[in-house]
C-alpha cells in the first residue's frame, strides 16, 4: 500500500497522474494534512516506509530503487 504526502489542495488527479505514467496499482492513501507523515518523522519527501502485514516498519529512508526493492523483497520473502 503507498500513502502520498500532500499539503495541497485535491491531491487526488496529481496522485493519480503519478501512478498512471509509473503503472502504480492498488490502494494510495491520501495523508492530505501530514498528520502520518509527522508521525513517522518524515522530513522530506520522497520518503520510502516499508511496512509489514502487521503494520510493523521494517524500513524507512530506502531512497535508491534497488535499496526500495531490496527492502520490499526482505518484507515479501521474494
Amino acid at each position: 500500500m503507498l500513502v502520498d504526502i500532500w499539503e495541497g489542495t485535491d491531491p487526488r488527479p496529481e496522485v493519480e497522474r503519478f501512478c498512471d505514467m509509473w503503472g502504480i496499482k492498488g490502494p494510495i492513501l491520501l495523508d492530505e494534512t501530514g498528520e502520518y507523515a509527522r508521525l513517522l518523522g518524515v522530513r522530506g519527501v520522497p520518503t520510502n516506509v516499508v511496512v509489514d502485514s502487521d503494520g510493523i516498519v521494517r524500513a524507512f529512508g530506502a531512497a535508491r530503487l534497488d535499496e526500495l526493492e531490496r527492502a520490499i523483497d526482505d518484507v515479501t520473502g521474494s
